[in-house]
């Protein structure tokens, strides 16, 4: 990965946390808990970053369809519907992005896997 694409997913992370933490927090201050997945959509994202990890593609494709399944089916709210909009466009990127692009990739997802972490511990 070249400097400039790290320099240019880590200016696009930067964003992205302090919009999420901005959500978070209205989410906080308007009372509004984003509804609990199961355990096992938890663990489908965990298990979709050791995919990711080890650099099969497709199978952290599968993993993050597996999850994004487990999170429309519970209703929505804004905080979780918003996060579900960003995992779609970082599945349908990860089956796009050249192989080359694969580690800038991996960023974005390991990062959105910590977002949801912090929503998942919220909701308890």
């Amino acid at each position: 990965m070249t400097k400039r694409a790290q320099f240019g997913i880590a200016m696009f992370l930067c964003a992205e946390a302090v919009f999420f933490f901005l959500l978070i927090l209205a989410s906080f201050y308007f009372g509004e808990k984003p509804h609990l997945i199961s355990y096992l959509g938890l663990l489908l994202l965990l298990a979709s970053n050791l995919s990711m990890w080890r650099g099969w593609r497709w199978v952290t494709i599968a993993f993050g369809v597996a999850f994004l399944v487990a999170l429309s089916g519970t209703g929505s709210n804004i905080l979780t519907g918003i996060y579900g909009l960003h995992i779609l466009a970082g599945l349908i990127a990860l089956a796009l992005v050249p192989a080359s692009a694969l580690k800038a990739m991996a960023l974005y997802w390991y990062f959105f896997s910590a977002v949801w972490i912090v929503i998942f511990t919220m909701a308890l």
